[in-house]
């Protein structure tokens, strides 16, 4: 119990024994006959009021007063605590329910659990491929952005990334409670900041291994390409081996002299004229073998699935007439006959409906398949994910290799996502470095007529763009510019800025 509790407590105890004090004197006063009406009787005398009365007036408020100042004192001490102690109630409480929403409105598909970051399936503008993009890291993210940053970002959304409006204002479906509770989960995940900066070294040795790497993983998507597109070929193949199969199915579950009145529910049909069923597993001895038959149709045209289709089971079905548990999972756990069949329904369900629609619809699937593997071709040929660490070092780093590696491995690493044109989406999918996409381009000389001091452009890099703030010449900032400076040392924004200043 808190101490407002306890004074409430010991004020209404008091009050009711002084009631309680009150009522019994009052019965218990003896009634004497008045010998004079109340209204004739003479009053205290002026003696008594000034000296006993009075005295013991006074001292009843000495007393009261001494002990309300003791009480306040007492309440004034605890009251401090018990504010803080709800307001990290109210944190807590926040915190939580901003992890609610943190997976309630899907950030954990992309940026996963705790922050870390992952990628979100996306279809890219220009080649009209799925690929997956790179969503950042949110344990680390008040190192770069302020908290009225990071809500705008919620809000509206990044417009050309999965990254969708997720507040009312943006016209998404969170409210301003739920934006500020999420806010205080992602601050309550945020790392050390040493650990933040330990990230450096990793996120730059990525970046410059998938330059050396880029050729490797385009020649990889262009294979997947090519598999889709004879996949999409081959669909009305597979789907004229099957196309009968439904039908058939339905016959040997809910046919005469074959079905049970379990094996018709399956397919939602009656049985009239139930068949012989040895292992009472649901399943009649006939349409058992015939079973066998039609999944090893199916499995021989469809296999484990296909680009048109992934199946997350096998369509392979092996029951016996005489044993109820005929096949097992991958544990070695025994299944039963029915459940084996039904799982087989859907299955086959899923890949007869896909391999229908890919046959139906061939002539709208295949031409954008087939556009999406001219643009990874144009891609592997450009190569615009390479770069020439010579030519850069000799341009800006005095002939250093080691300087120019690094910060082009910085650059991609803390810069490409907003400054280079269809980094996130992926090697394949990249422009030229510097293109610009979110933020401005960088070639060209950009950077020098923006910023004809060096030292503006640094200071830029490590404190960002605020909103409504000039920067450098004629530049405004809208506040989607981050700021560096918790995160990379100075030299490392130095390396930086000489090679944005060479694009």
């Amino acid at each position: 119990m808190d101490f407002g509790a306890v004074v409430i407590t010991f004020a209404v105890a008091g009050f009711l024994l002084w009631a309680a004090y009150l009522l019994t004197t009052s019965r218990t006063k003896d009634l004497q006959p008045e010998e004079t009406p109340q209204n004739l009787a003479p009053y205290v005398s002026d003696d008594e009021l000034e000296n006993n009365r009075l005295t013991r007036i006074l001292a009843s408020a000495v007393v009261a007063a001494a002990a309300l100042a003791a009480v306040m004192a007492v309440y004034y001490i605890a009251e401090a605590d018990r504010q803080a102690e709800a307001v990290e109630a109210f944190h807590e409480r926040d915190v939580e329910e901003g992890e609610h929403w943190y997976e309630h409105f899907s950030c954990i598909e992309c940026h996963a659990a705790g922050g870390v970051g992952g990628g979100a399936e996306y279809i890219e503008a220009r080649s009209g491929l799925t690929t997956t993009w790179a969503a950042p890291s949110l344990n680390d993210i008040f190192y770069r952005y302020s908290e009225e940053e990071v809500v705008s970002v919620i809000v509206f959304g990044r417009q050309g990334t999965p990254m969708p409006a997720a507040g009312l204002e943006g016209g998404g479906a969170m409210t301003s409670q739920e934006v500020d509770q999420t806010i205080a989960y992602l601050r309550s995940i945020q790392i050390p900041q040493a650990e933040a900066v330990a990230k450096v070294e990793s996120a730059v040795s990525q970046a410059v291994n998938r330059i050396s790497s880029g050729a490797d993983g385009v020649q990889a998507r262009i294979a997947e390409q090519d598999e889709e597109i004879a996949d999409i070929e081959a669909a009305p193949g597979i789907y004229s081996a099957i196309a009968d199969l439904p039908v058939t199915i339905d016959d040997v579950l809910a046919g005469a002299e074959t079905c049970t009145e379990a094996s018709a529910e399956l397919v939602s049909l009656p049985c009239d004229d139930p068949a012989v069923d040895t292992d009472r597993d649901g399943i009649s001895d006939d349409a058992e073998r015939r079973l066998n038959v039609i999944a090893a149709r199916a499995f021989d045209a469809v296999g484990s699935g296909s680009t048109i289709i992934t199946l997350d089971g096998s369509l392979e079905l092996s029951l016996a007439a005489d044993d109820a548990f005929s096949m097992a999972d991958a544990t070695g756990e025994p299944i039963a006959d029915l459940e084996s069949v039904s799982e087989f329904l859907r299955l086959f369900g899923t890949a007869e409906l896909s391999y229908r629609i890919a046959a139906e619809r061939q002539d709208r699937f295949l031409p954008p398949a087939e556009a999406g593997l001219a643009y990874l071709e144009e891609s592997s040929e450009a190569a615009e994910w390479e770069v020439d660490f010579e030519t850069i070092a000799d341009v800006a780093f005095g002939g250093d290799i080691d300087d120019a590696t690094r910060a082009v491995g910085l650059f991609n690493s803390y810069c490409a996502r907003c400054h280079t044109a269809g980094y996130s989406a992926g090697v394949a999918f990249q422009q030229d470095e510097g293109s610009g996409a979110w933020g401005p381009a960088l070639t060209d000389g950009r950077m020098l007529v923006q910023f004809p001091d060096i030292e503006e452009h640094i200071d830029f890099i490590i404190n960002g763009a605020n909103w409504a703030e000039n920067y450098g010449v004629n530049g405004l900032g809208s506040g989607r510019m981050p700021g560096f400076g918790q995160l990379l040392s100075r030299e490392d924004i130095e390396l930086i800025v000489k090679y944005e200043r060479s694009m």
